[in-house]
């Protein structure tokens, strides 16, 4: 009977073991990304172009109100334009460049990177 007993605790145990393994190992840390590249009908890398990210269409559920989400930053030298994000979201982006503009936009997954390309017409 002793056995059987230190055999049902050594089993919990190992239960126990693996489903704390299996929970923690679901989270992921590390920052909310999006990396928006920017590129002419030929794919080449767009320098300079404004990429906006925003949000038009949230309104928190408790207070009313609506969010006013906007970011702006500039594409580097290989097209691209990082943000980072504390939470996951649906971004509205808009890319100018001279007098040309394209729409698109984007998914966030928390604690993810997520990338998305954008064609602007030159």
């Amino acid at each position: 009977m002793n056995k059987e007993k230190s055999g049902r605790l050594a089993g919990l145990i190992m239960l126990g073991f693996f489903l704390s393994l299996s929970f923690f190992s679901c989270k992921k840390d590390g920052p909310t990304k999006a990396v928006i590249s920017v590129v002419d009908s030929i794919n080449r890398p767009v320098q300079g172009a404004q990429v906006i990210l925003w949000q038009d269409t949230a309104v928190n559920k408790t207070n009313g109100v609506a969010s006013d989400l906007r970011v702006v930053k500039t594409s580097d030298a290989a097209g691209k334009a990082e943000f980072e994000f504390q939470l996951e979201a649906f971004l509205n982006i808009d890319v100018i460049y001279n007098a040309d503009t394209s729409r698109s936009f984007i998914r966030l997954k928390e604690h993810e990177t997520v990338n998305k390309t954008v064609v602007i017409s030159l």
